[in-house]
């Protein structure tokens, strides 16, 4: 019985001892568990711990991590910071109200709206990262709020970007300061702070210091003021020269790029001789205040452009007296001096003089080109032989005639040369020395009121003729001077076999309405300003155009001499054949059509897309966009040495409710669903399409806006450079790879698209610049996907690749994302983004804040960005390493027991 009694209370012992040590292993497990700083998730549809960041960090303790996730969070909510801790965005810098900070803290990756303040033990606190629109950083009343960090953000548009007030030490690096009032305000602090590393760009004031003092050093400044002291403000405006990559990328860290929006600031004005990247003069800001080492973008002063002499003659050698008409070619030359007879005199400073050798000689010719920076000079031989006795010398004889003699400025004046036996002319219509045409036939316009003596010198290889007229010009008279129109025309052609194709072009002055008859049998035959006329039956024609305004007519005639068919020649003679082919011949407005030249045997070729008579483009392929309802002749010319030939072409473009009403269309497909409109895209492949007309005038700002929001396009913009009037711009959003592609980019594809703006060759850097194009994504596509945000860009295929250019968010609602994008052009495009991985929740919410009671002070978690940060954390599956310990103690402890129970 005793030895039963003793292994009872043996057994009773055991089991009172693992009670106990059950209950000290759970008592470690708790500390072990509420020792470990947590990471707290806010969500404002849920799925966080909390949905309001203020929530959570009354909740929070030292040494814990907030994340806050993209959401709606009150943007002038004041949040309150009473304890050291990490707030951090998770993704897309999610917007939030403003800060108190009352503890050390951290405050990262928000876009903040009201700005942060610091306050009681608000000391070495750090804002990295952030994007503060309309708001700053704000520190002061005393120096134990210093030692801030504020590294890395965004200030746009803050009166303020940061603040102080009677503060010391902080250290502001790697910011951007765009279009504030003040970049940074330092004010009666105690000096100490730091600047370097950042932008100040386009604000009134890059820093201002107010009875404080501050380091500053490799920085970027571009502003109205980049610094301004008051009150006995001071700063040290440079650091020793330091060998590495400075803010402009230079090779050296020494003081700051100095430059004002004008682009006339010191750095961008003083040059760089030796190469290092810095000024080689000092940049004095104030009496005590200077820059030893300014940053410049290394530049010199370009070597002096000297001119560079060159001429030639109109022949080298012939018998007296021998005309020789000078022509100038030298090269960067302001001035010349000629001597004709190398007696070292000027005899003319004319650019392309004529001189007469009448003894004959050997001469040398001598140009002095001349320019502010030096002269250049080239000589040539000219031989002047006996006059041959038994050769009879036809001198030319001089004359001309001039519509008018005297009138009113601006006065108008059709000069005629009549002159016999002549090979050349030079004319100098205002007596001051210098040729002003060589023209058979020419209009001059007098400006000002004088008396002007015309000079026509008639030249052969025998000698010069000259005669002279005078014109007088009068006042222009207060009333209303009638103006007459001045006939004239040029032709291609005035003789050849027949058939004879004959284009006349029509170069009257004043005209408003003109009528051709191009075979002198009175009848009208055009009245074109440019046309093709064939003769068929050979004979000499008189060609009369007659001209006409308000004021009067004026007429002009010309001889056409047709001659007989050679029969050697026509046999041989390859007429061109015109043919074209249209990818589409009717559709609504505005129509895009994509004509292609087949035609055999042309040389060039004229296309008339209004039947008006006017050549509107000469290339081979090209698309013409239709604007306005209507049926349009379309009229190909080919043409060769040979002749021309003509083929005719109807597009029917109807209207837009026309077309849809005839396909049955509503909706979103009403904006061009499953068609191409006319474009180089496959109809097949469209989806959708959507139109925007505007009327583009120049210097003013051009949106094409789609407000049926069809398409993934919300708008498209540019500056126009030039007026082009009602213009359209069509987008096709596709069902699948673009056919003007090679492939797609690589990436989540979200949309294809194609945009096409006005007509071919429209939207070039002559004509338009800045162009910028709006587009949404669901936010459904980017969840389904799992897309980061962030990755989302626009792709533009060009020169047969595509090109990644940068998508800024710029708006959202409800369904989409909104973004825009600075294009280089329009064309073929694709919105891409790259999938993320499933982001791994904490599991232990609720439960583990409620029951934490202890914290270890020494534990700091400040993100998660980085693997040494994480490693602070270390769990498996969610256990703390500290409860697996005691749990594994605690079944050691208890198989020793167990095995010393008696058996």
């Amino acid at each position: 019985m005793l030895k039963y009694f003793t292994g009872v209370l043996l057994v009773w012992q055991i089991k009172r001892g693992l009670s106990i040590l059950f209950t000290v292993a759970l008592a470690l497990q708790a500390i072990a568990g509420s020792a470990a700083a947590a990471t707290i998730y806010v969500d404002d549809d849920g799925p966080g711990n909390y949905t309001t960041i203020q929530a959570a960090l009354n909740d929070a303790v030292d040494g814990d991590t907030i994340i806050v996730q993209p959401g709606a969070y009150p943007n002038d909510e004041r949040i309150q910071v009473n304890v050291s801790v990490t707030i951090k965005g998770a993704s897309g810098y999610p917007s939030v109200g403003g800060f108190n900070l009352y503890m050390s803290s951290r405050i990262e990756a928000l876009t903040i709206t009201k700005g942060v303040d610091f306050d009681r033990a608000g000391t070495e606190c750090t804002i990295r990262n952030n994007r503060f629109e309309g708001c700053g950083v704000s520190m002061g009343n005393n120096y134990l709020y210093g030692n801030q960090i504020v590294m890395n953000n965004l200030f746009t548009g803050s009166p303020a970007g940061v603040s102080t007030f009677d503060s010391i030490d902080n250290k502001i690096t790697g910011n951007t300061f765009q279009n504030c009032y003040i970049g940074i305000a330092f004010g009666y602090g105690g000096g100490g702070h730091v600047v370097t590393g950042n932008t100040f760009k386009d604000c009134d004031v890059g820093i201002r210091i107010t009875d404080d003092s501050a380091t500053i050093y490799n920085n970027y400044f571009s502003n109205d003021i980049n610094l301004k002291l008051e009150s006995d403000g001071n700063a040290q405006l440079n650091t020793s020269k330091t060998a590495g990559k400075n803010i402009i990328g230079g090779p050296y860290i020494g003081g700051n790029f100095w430059g004002t929006p004008a682009g006339d600031g010191f750095s961008q004005t003083h040059l760089d001789q030796n190469g290092d990247g810095i000024a080689e003069e000092a940049y004095k800001v104030d009496g005590n205040v200077i820059d030893y080492f300014p940053l410049v973008t290394p530049r010199t002063e370009p070597a002096p452009v000297l001119p560079v002499a060159n001429f030639k003659a109109s022949t080298t050698s012939g018998s007296a007296p021998l005309s020789v008409l000078f022509t100038d070619l030298s090269q960067n030359a302001d001035s010349w001096s000629w001597d004709f007879d190398n007696n070292g005199q000027t005899d003319s400073a004319v650019q392309n003089p004529v001189y007469v050798y009448e003894v004959p000689g050997t001469y040398t010719v001598k140009l002095t080109a001349i320019n502010p920076n030096g002269t250049s000079s080239k000589t040539a031989a000219i031989t002047v032989l006996e006059k041959e006795k038994e050769e009879v010398e036809i001198l030319p004889v001089a004359d001309f005639s001039m519509n008018v003699t005297s009138g009113n400025v601006p006065l108008s004046v059709l000069f005629t040369d009549h002159s016999q036996d002549a090979t050349s002319r030079s004319w100098d219509v205002n007596n001051d020395g210098t040729r002003d045409s060589s023209k058979e036939s020419f209009v001059h316009v007098y400006t000002v009121p004088g008396t002007y003596t015309v000079k026509l010198t008639a030249i052969n290889p025998n000698g010069t003729s000259s005669k002279t007229a005078t014109i007088t010009v009068l006042e222009k008279e207060e009333e209303e001077v009638e103006i007459l129109p001045v006939a004239d025309f040029s032709m291609n052609v005035t003789s050849g076999n027949v058939p004879l194709s004959v284009l006349f072009t029509d170069l009257s002055q004043d005209a408003t309405s003109r009528s051709w008859d191009v075979n002198n049998d009175g009848t009208r035959d055009s009245s074109k300003e440019s046309f093709v006329h064939v003769y068929t039956v050979p004979g000499t024609y008189t060609v009369n155009l007659r001209v006409s305004n308000q004021n009067g007519t004026s007429s002009k005639t010309a001889a056409i001499t047709v001659l007989e068919k050679e029969k050697e020649e026509n046999e041989n003679r390859i007429l061109p054949v015109a043919d074209f082919r249209a990818n589409i011949t009717s559709g609504s407005a505005p129509l895009s059509v994509l004509f292609t030249d087949l035609s055999q045997d042309a040389t060039s070729r004229n296309w008339d897309f209004n039947n008006d008579g006017i050549s509107d483009s000469t290339d081979e392929s090209l698309v013409y966009v239709f604007t306005a309802p209507g049926t349009y002749s379309v009229n190909l010319t080919a043409v060769n040495v040979n002749g021309t030939a003509s083929k005719h072409a109807t597009i029917t473009v109807s209207s837009a409710e026309e077309h849809y009403s005839s396909s049955g269309s509503s909706g979103g497909s009403s904006s061009g669903g499953g068609g191409g409109g006319g474009s180089p895209e496959p109809a097949k492949n469209v989806e959708v399409k959507e139109l925007s007309q505007v009327f583009v005038t120049n210097g003013k700002e051009v949106k094409f806006e789609f407000t049926k929001k069809a398409t993934c396009v919300v708008y498209v913009g540019f500056d126009a450079k030039k007026n082009v009037g009602k213009t359209t711009t069509i987008v096709e959003q596709l069902k699948s790879k673009s056919a003007l592609v090679s492939e797609l980019p690589s990436g989540e594809v979200y949309k294809s698209f194609n945009v096409w703006v006005g007509n071919s060759g429209f939207a070039t850097s002559k004509n338009i610049e800045n162009p910028v194009i709006c587009f949404k994504v669901e936010k459904t596509w980017i969840q389904d996907k799992k897309v980061d945000q962030a990755s989302i860009v626009l792709n533009r295929y060009s020169d047969k690749k595509w090109e990644q250019l940068l998508a800024n968010l710029s708006g959202e609602d409800a369904n989409y994302l909104y973004f825009t994008t600075d294009v280089p052009g329009f064309s073929s495009f694709a919105i891409t983004g790259t999938s993320k991985g499933a982001s791994e929740k904490v599991t232990e919410q609720s439960t583990a804040l409620e029951t934490r009671s202890l914290h270890n002070e020494g534990n700091e978690s400040i993100g998660l960005d980085t693997g040494a940060e994480q490693g602070e954390n270390t769990k498996f599956s969610g256990i703390p390493v500290y409860n697996i310990i005691g749990i594994l103690c605690l079944g050691l402890i208890c198989a020793i027991i167990y095995s010393q129970l008696p058996k």
